[in-house]
């Protein structure tokens, strides 16, 4: 044996042998493990050597290496110079080798002469790609490598390989009977081993001219007729035929019975990975016991298909339902798309909205459509329900835009009074105040102003202690929040408090403080006018007596 570990074989034979000791001996694993384990890699496919019909050109060649002449053996990623041939910048050679056994030892009978009839062995060595092409050498990395490159290894044409079809583990017929089937020879291993094991690539004396396909399969087996031919083999045999002497005459079938008459044993069974004309290149992918070059194969049938996958549960698509709230609104207003979707399979779900006018804000399962920029008219939402295997519902929701409502404004709604020097709100100030509350309870955005007022001969402050007085009242009494109500002083009006009610989105009115009248002045002192003395009659002159 050559090249090959013997540790590494006795356990795949020790793996493969207790199998059969188990008391289902008849039927070969069938682990997911040991599947994957059998399955030909990319290694298996490349490195598994052939035997070809007649010799391959040696015009393309690797002549030397990035280190010649320090270096004589090549691995991955190394430069070498392919001679011989007309090469191109990223072209792909396989590289390969024709192989001899040096020792010409015969593991199997005029095996050296079976090999040389049926053809050339070749080792595969690997891969490598043209880099660069100067003075009709090609400069190739070497890609991947299943041994050593040397100088003399050829150069041919990288071609992808069929991919073989696996058959999982199944039943083991260990005594399975003659198929009719074609049968052929294991004429030799890779690197000239003997000792055969699972994963092995064995070389077989049928290929491609006898129908041989890759990815068939073959049964190897092993009748007593080879054992009982060997003269070794004969002497033990004659030797444990009679083990105790104090047996007695006992019934013994002749060799002649023996070769034709006791069962054919099956040991394995390989996988076919390539074919020439004259031979094909087998994978073990297993065995019962160690293989030898010389054992027979048998073309097995194909195994019945596996039984149909179970049909895949139902799947139900999701459902879902949207209103929206509300479902009329005035341009530049908001509504709610709030959305429930159901799966019947308990699948999670995802939610999208898309809507043919305004602006979406998602969250969930609940959208809110802003309708600053839409005109008026209506809207469609569309939500579509997903669940986390693609299937999916949708659903359209409508929501009517109105034309924009005319800009609000604020209003007076009355007043009340109070007594003379007093804030006090009184029974009838309250009775105002609570048509006021009740009204902004209905329309929660809006809010009042206050304006109280004094009279000219109260003082300046109870104008704005009786609008305070009046805040207070309807936030402790009334539960309004004091944010909706202002108060402002009114300046000299009178005893009173006005009220203001100011709609959601109306401004807030500028009243302006009344104030109190200049008092009048008192009229200046007036002297009578000189002339008045100089127009007053003149004193009558006494008459004159008589």
């Amino acid at each position: 044996m050559k090249k090959t570990g013997v540790l590494v074989i006795l356990l795949s034979i020790w793996a493969t042998s207790a199998f059969a000791q188990q008391p289902n001996a008849g039927k070969a694993p069938s682990s997911r493990a040991m599947d994957l384990a059998s399955m030909p890699t990319q290694s298996d496919m490349y490195c598994s050597g052939f035997i070809a019909d007649k010799a391959i050109a040696k015009n393309s060649f690797i002549g030397a290496g990035w280190d010649t002449p320090n270096q004589s053996l090549y691995g991955d990623r190394d430069i070498i110079y392919l001679t011989g041939g007309s090469y191109q910048t990223g072209s792909e050679y396989q590289i390969i080798r024709a192989v001899r056994d040096d020792d010409e030892f015969q593991y199997a009978k005029n095996q050296n002469k079976i090999v040389a009839a049926t053809g050339i062995p070749y080792a595969e060595l690997g891969r490598v790609k043209i880099i660069d092409v100067q003075k009709n050498v090609g400069i190739a990395a070497i890609e991947f490598s299943c041994d050593g490159f040397q100088a003399g290894d050829l150069a041919v044409p990288w071609v992808e390989k069929q991919t073989p079809r696996f058959w999982p583990q199944h039943p083991f017929n260990r005594f399975a009977p003659p198929n009719g089937k074609l049968t052929g020879h294991i004429v030799m291993a890779k690197d000239f081993d003997n000792i055969i094991a699972t994963k092995h690539k064995v070389y077989l004396d049928v290929g491609s001219n006898k129908g041989v396909k890759v990815g068939d399969y073959f049964r190897v087996t092993r009748n007593y007729e080879a054992a009982l031919n060997d003269q070794a083999d004969s002497e033990l045999m004659r030797a444990q035929r009679q083990t105790d002497p104090n047996q007695k005459n006992p019934p013994l079938l002749t060799v002649a019975q023996i070769k034709s008459g006791m069962p054919r044993r099956s040991l394995g069974e390989m996988i076919i990975l390539t074919t020439t004309p004259v031979s094909a290149t087998g994978m073990i992918t297993s065995s019962l016991e160690m293989l030898q070059v010389g054992d027979a194969v048998e073309q097995m049938e194909e195994p019945p298909p596996p039984p149909p996958p179970p049909a895949p549960p139902a799947m139900n698509p999701p459902t879902v339902t949207c209103t929206a709230e509300p479902a009329s609104v005035h341009a530049g207003e908001s509504s709610t798309i709030r959305c429930n979707g159901a799966s019947a399979d308990n699948r999670p779900l995802t939610y999208t909205f898309v809507s043919d006018a305004g602006a979406l804000n998602p969250r969930e399962n609940v959208a809110t459509l802003d309708t600053k920029s839409a005109p008026a008219g209506v809207i469609s939402v569309m939500t579509t329900a997903t669940d986390d295997r693609n299937l999916s519902a949708s659903t359209t929701t409508r929501v009517t835009v109105e034309a924009p409502q005319a800009a609000a404004q604020a209003s007076r709604l009355g007043e009340f009074l109070f007594k003379p020097n007093s804030a006090y709100v009184d029974n009838t100030a309250k009775a105002a105040l609570d048509g006021v509350a009740l009204r902004m309870q209905r329309e929660a955005n809006s809010s009042v102003m206050f304006v109280g007022y004094s009279a000219l001969a109260e003082a300046a402050r109870l104008g704005m202690a009786r609008a305070t007085n009046a805040k207070t009242y309807m936030t402790k009494d009334k539960g309004i929040d004091g944010s909706r109500i202002q108060v402002r002083d009114g300046g000299k009006g009178g005893r009173r408090v006005e009220i203001w009610f100011i709609p959601a989105g109306a401004a807030v009115p500028d009243v302006k403080p009344i104030t109190a009248p200049a008092p009048a002045a008192k009229p200046a002192a007036t002297k009578k006018p000189a002339a008045a003395a100089a127009t007053k009659p003149a004193a009558k002159a006494p008459a004159p007596k008589k």
